[in-house]
């Protein structure tokens, strides 16, 4: 019994140690970061902003209509500011910062002047509420400029 009585103190701390001590959680990645639907907050065409979710009146408010959701692992979903919606497939580069959107097409065809893909710069660290991204070449669709996304998660 006294054996026990000695030796309380040290199992209770040990114990409180071991309850106490939680383990770090991974940071999730690119792709988890992404894995959700998108709409525009900011959008610039070239270095004039078009689109500002906050503002009163914006130059091209049909950004109010953009939606990019890549809620399935491999699925996209692209809705324009014009309202036409694309389907395709979506991957990410193996160094996290291009998003390829790819086999896009509508009723409508493929988007104007890309032959179906779409190919994103990402500008920052995403998080699960916020990402930018630029496209990587001039965007027809975006007055022929490089288009620069804010996006949030709804």
């Amino acid at each position: 019994m006294k054996k026990i009585l000695t030796l309380l103190p040290l199992i209770v701390l040990i114990s409180g140690v071991l309850l106490g001590c939680k383990g770090t959680e991974a940071e999730p990645t690119v792709e988890a970061k992404l894995t959700r639907i998108w709409t525009a907050k900011v959008v610039k065409e070239g270095s004039d902003i078009v689109y500002d979710k906050t503002a009163s009146s914006n130059k091209i408010p049909g950004y109010a209509n953009y939606k990019l959701d890549l809620t399935s692992k491999t699925a996209a979903k692209l809705t324009e500011k014009d309202g036409v919606t694309f389907t395709g497939t979506w991957s990410i580069s193996t160094d996290n910062t291009t998003l390829t959107i790819s086999g896009l097409t509508s009723s409508s065809g493929v988007p104007t002047g890309t032959n179906g893909t779409l190919t994103y710069k990402i500008v920052g660290t995403p998080t699960t509420a916020a990402v930018t991204l630029e496209t990587a070449t001039a965007y027809i669709k975006a007055s022929n400029t490089i288009a620069n996304y804010q996006l949030t998660n709804p």
